[in-house]
């Protein structure tokens, strides 16, 4: 006899983010111990619940992004700095 998988309706509605932000059922399935056809059938039952979700999901995404090339930049001018201020010591 299997083992039902039971959680919260916000957990799985989380879950279903997941998936429409792009990932595969499998993978996220697996990640969270349960059987793919079970999250597929959350994924129906929620996909037009979570909109919200999905959209606050991907605003953070685009922020880390963001982030991620900002942080980059003050990188590449903080190591230039250094690279000045070791010339202009000899």
């Amino acid at each position: 006899m299997k083992r039902r998988f039971r959680c919260p309706v916000e957990a799985k509605k989380e879950y279903v983010v997941e998936v429409l932000s792009g990932l595969r059922t499998e993978v996220v399935a697996r990640k969270y111990g349960m059987s793919p056809k079970t999250l597929t059938t959350w994924v129906r039952q929620y996909e037009d619940e979570v909109g919200e979700l999905v959209a606050k999901k991907q605003k953070e995404t685009q922020q880390i992004q963001q982030d991620a090339a900002n942080y980059q930049e003050l990188q590449e001018k903080y190591d230039e700095a250094l690279k000045l201020l070791g010339a202009k010591e000899l």
